[in-house]
């Protein structure tokens, strides 16, 4: 079956074995790809895709999640297949709650990244290194707020670290030492399972 699929690659040679991929499991399809943002927000537009391949890594988890929302915006019926080499178990399920229709980790082999990419062009949600299938739609996917986990003075952390108040501020507001602070915040990190603040404000929008 001839679909339209565009590919987005934070490294050439990923973006070349992709490619070739998908040309060889998918002969009548017609390919688009981009290697930053940029290009890929521009180029979008310009066709229906069916499917676009998201590298989680060509920028942080703003960018990505909001180029998540630029598409859904402009072609809600695009699926997207998010395409991470970060741990799977902490954020597909964070990737999914946003939207998408699957998480695929780098590690997998070749027929996994075959598999995600039939399944999730046949309207069903990809997740899993095991192939699990969640049939419909990603709203199917469990939803587990990681910031759920915080203490009431952790959240206040949060809402004032989203908003890009310093830790000296933090302190001040909230009449605690910066060191307190510094503190809380890796705490907040760990239960939320994020390694920078990027990832913690995308949660954020996520969950909240």
């Amino acid at each position: 079956m001839e679909h339209n699929i565009f590919l987005t690659y934070c490294h050439e040679i990923v973006g070349i074995a992709m490619k070739w991929l998908v040309q060889q499991h998918f002969p009548l399809s017609a390919i688009g790809e981009a290697q930053n943002f940029q290009t890929a927000l521009n180029d979008l537009p310009k066709k229906h895709y069916d499917l676009v391949v998201l590298d989680a890594e060509i920028g942080d988890s703003t960018l990505v999640l909001g180029t998540v929302k630029h598409i859904k915006s402009i072609s809600p019926k695009t699926r997207i297949l998010i395409f991470s080499e970060l741990d799977e178990a902490v954020y597909g399920p964070k990737y999914l709650a946003f939207g998408t229709n699957g998480f695929l980790a780098k590690k997998a082999d070749i027929g996994s990244i075959i598999f995600a990419i039939q399944t999730v062009l046949s309207g069903d949600v990809f997740f899993g290194n095991q192939r699990d299938i969640l049939s419909g739609s990603s709203d199917e996917v469990p939803k587990n707020d990681p910031l759920s986990m915080l203490s009431t003075r952790e959240t206040q952390i949060v809402e004032r670290l989203v908003q890009g108040v310093s830790l000296t501020e933090i302190g001040r507001k909230m009449n605690l030492k910066e060191t307190t602070v510094s503190t809380y915040k890796k705490r907040i990190f760990e239960k939320a399972g994020v390694r920078t603040l990027s990832d913690l404000i995308a949660i954020w929008k996520i969950y909240r």
